[in-house]
């Protein structure tokens, strides 16, 4: 049984994107002109999604217990989807890095993820 909680959500609910990256090692990358055959190259694909979700920042307390993994810029992010690791979120021009998630997702409808700051550009 799953407490529901996405209808109290959605009011905190921003908009978001997540840039899924992964990484396709069995492409052909070509053909080698002396020998014909063909090269094995990696091609990384990015998949960009808009979403939304509640997007938080951890309190001083919170920072301070981190013993230095959380800084003021980084964030949680509360949401129904599953991200793999090391994805990019983009939140009102900020990029963050997912890090870590939470085991919410065994007994709640949403899954909580850690941010980490990456870049307020490119």
């Amino acid at each position: 049984m799953l407490f529901e909680f996405k209808d109290m959500l959605e009011d905190y609910e921003s908009p978001i994107q997540v840039v899924i990256t992964t990484s396709d090692t069995t492409t052909n990358a070509g053909y080698d002109e002396e020998t014909g055959e063909s090269i094995k190259g990696t091609i990384e694909n990015t998949e960009p999604i808009d979403t939304s979700g509640v997007v938080l920042p951890y309190s001083a307390n919170e920072i301070y217990q981190s013993g230095g993994r959380l800084t003021q810029y980084s964030r949680q992010l509360i949401i129904d989807m599953q991200i793999p690791p090391k994805s990019l979120v983009i939140h009102e021009g900020q990029k963050y890095s997912v890090e870590n998630k939470s085991g919410y997702e065994d007994f709640a409808d949403f899954i909580q993820y850690e941010l980490k700051w990456v870049s307020a550009f490119g």
